[in-house]
């Protein structure tokens, strides 16, 4: 994973991000998002940084076998992106897709999100996920 240009602060995000996803809980989420930050994920919505903590901790507790990779990073100026794979069990399969976080940091703390991926694999329905 890259991160040579990134700022201490940036640098610092992106390993507590890391950290954060080998063993994602709804508790852990103020380690990275401030309480009062804005959040915008893909299908469910904007909320705040307190509500997606309780919402993080019910969707974690519904997707089965899943699975968080940060695979790369970038930044420009107090926004750093963060590219990802998640893998889980949705709907009796198991779908794989790719996704961004767009985060604006400040004092060393997500105080915007935006989660962004094609939520249509999260459908019943939708796609199963990234096609080699």
């Amino acid at each position: 994973m890259s991160g040579d240009n990134l700022s201490p602060e940036h640098l610092d995000f992106f390993e507590r991000f890391k950290s954060f996803w080998a063993a994602p809980s709804g508790e852990r989420v103020p380690e990275v998002i401030a309480p009062d930050a804005n959040i915008h994920f893909t299908g469910a919505g904007f909320m705040s940084g307190s509500d997606y903590a309780i919402w993080m901790g019910e969707t974690l507790a519904q997707m089965e076998n899943m699975t968080v990779t940060p695979l790369d990073c970038a930044s420009n100026g107090e926004m750093l992106y963060i590219a990802w794979e998640t893998s889980a069990l949705l709907h009796g399969e198991q779908r794989t897709y790719r996704g961004v976080d767009r985060f604006r940091i400040k004092d060393g703390m997500a105080v915007e999100e935006h989660v962004i991926f094609d939520s249509a694999v999260l459908t019943p329905e939708g796609r199963g996920g990234i096609e080699y």
